[in-house]
């Protein structure tokens, strides 16, 4: 079986996007200069690049979630930030309270709590 254990994410501008994932998401960059970026995220290690071993675009249509304690004081941080809400917290059919922040390259980033375990592992 396989492990999905890093993401690599093709930014145009790292340190913006360091700065966005440590700012409103609470990660930590733990390696970190102009062109390149790991984040600490739990088991998968975000990883931030302008260009990749082989040609492809910056990221674009993808929606990352990220678990967090209190989705209240989340969107606090991203207020603070100045972050574009895109969604304010909401509880989901699914069982969770979810708040939709637009993220670097037109990502969308869930900060979400479970508040029912209908579909928690």
């Amino acid at each position: 079986m396989a492990k999905f254990d890093n993401l690599d994410l093709i930014v145009r501008d790292v340190p913006a996007a360091v700065h966005f994932f440590e700012t409103v998401v609470g990660l930590e960059a733990r390696i970190f200069d102009e062109n390149f970026a790991e984040l600490e995220s739990g088991e998968v290690t975000i990883m931030l690049s302008p260009a990749a071993m082989v040609p492809v675009k910056p990221v674009a249509g993808v929606i990352l979630h990220f678990q967090v304690d209190n989705v209240h004081k989340a969107l606090e941080r991203a207020v603070a930030y100045g972050a574009t809400i895109l969604m304010e917290p909401t509880l989901t059919d699914w069982g969770t309270e979810s708040l939709l922040v637009s993220g670097p390259e037109e990502m969308v980033i869930d900060l979400y709590r479970w508040v029912s375990s209908h579909y928690s592992a």
